[in-house]
């Protein structure tokens, strides 16, 4: 019989690129441990890449970063029968997603500001469209909590300057103030070095320990009490999971396809996925930055004290 082909749609250039790097890292790992198994193409994720791989021949595709080329291709892959894995960004059914549940990633950080103490809250964000957006909700949030709340009218860079205040006067940074940093990871280190001295009771980002600047990030960090709201399994694990149960699937019966193999992917995947399709359990864990992953933390350590050490 054919080896099944699976068509892998990642990011190859843009602010998504290091998602789509650790996707097809997976796949290189795979290529290697299980030669054989599938045929694993690889299309740039276009805004029409959706039709390019429903005209051909593919078992699954499996991929995709941008949120927005990735819900009008869902339709298409779910006209077309396709199996449909999205270990980077949540989807709806019939597609399988490992990602976290966006929604409530702005409630995971007013709550994680109450938690530290905050009795103000400022939202400085950057001005791509996903930070813009959680910044909205997150500033709806914290004021519904009674906090009161300053946002900084779209720029993650320097001292806030407010386009909205609500409730008690914030104040600027002062023992009860909260610092939400909201940009992609990998314009997280300059901007937290930006703000070093700045008397924040704590600031909190979103992090995701598989992203390659994650490391940059830690070191960027030191001098603030910085806490992240992380997925939890990490973007790694993720991909780890949906590529290895594809692969697995396959490797069983490479004749699968459509509703079948995506049952069959369920049974083999490492992480649990719930009715409708989508991680089990929340997927989102709020811990001091140093601690998001111990793994990578203790790596790090042996790395610093062994001799001749080299560099991480």
């Amino acid at each position: 019989m054919p080896v099944p082909a699976v068509a892998v749609v990642a990011p190859l250039t843009g602010p998504r690129t290091a998602a789509g790097t650790v996707l097809l890292a997976e796949v290189d790992r795979i290529r290697g441990g299980a030669p054989g198994t599938a045929d694993w193409q690889v299309f740039r994720e276009t805004p029409d890449v959706a039709h390019a791989v429903a005209a051909g021949d593919y078992s699954a595709v499996v991929g995709h970063a941008d949120p927005s080329v990735a819900d009008g291709a869902l339709d298409v892959y779910r006209r077309a029968g396709l199996t449909c894995l999205l270990p980077l960004l949540p989807g709806r059914a019939p597609a399988l997603s490992w990602a976290p549940d966006e929604t409530r990633l702005a409630r995971a950080l007013a709550d994680a500001a109450l938690a530290l103490g905050a009795t103000a809250l400022t939202v400085a964000y950057d001005d791509d469209h996903g930070s813009t957006a959680l910044a909205g909700l997150l500033a709806a949030r914290a004021r519904a909590t009674g906090l009161a709340v300053r946002t900084d009218g779209g720029t993650a860079d320097g001292p806030p300057v407010p386009s909205a205040v609500s409730g008690h006067d914030p104040g600027g940074a002062g023992s009860g103030a909260v610092l939400a940093l909201l940009a992609p990871q990998h314009r997280l280190p300059a901007l937290l070095r930006a703000r070093e001295g700045e008397p924040w009771r704590a600031v909190l980002v979103v992090a995701d320990c598989g992203l390659p600047s994650f490391d940059a990030l830690v070191a960027a960090a030191v001098r603030l009490p910085v806490s992240a709201v992380h997925p939890e399994p990490c973007l790694v694990r993720r991909t780890r999971a949906a590529v290895a149960a594809l692969a697995a699937a396959l490797a069983e019966d490479p004749s699968l396809r459509g509703a079948r193999l995506a049952a069959r992917v369920l049974s083999r995947s490492a992480l649990l996925l719930g009715p409708g399709g989508g991680l089990l359990g929340e997927g989102r864990r709020v811990s001091r930055l140093s601690a998001v992953c111990p793994i990578r933390a203790a790596a790090r350590e042996d790395a610093l004290t062994a001799p001749h050490a080299p560099a991480l």
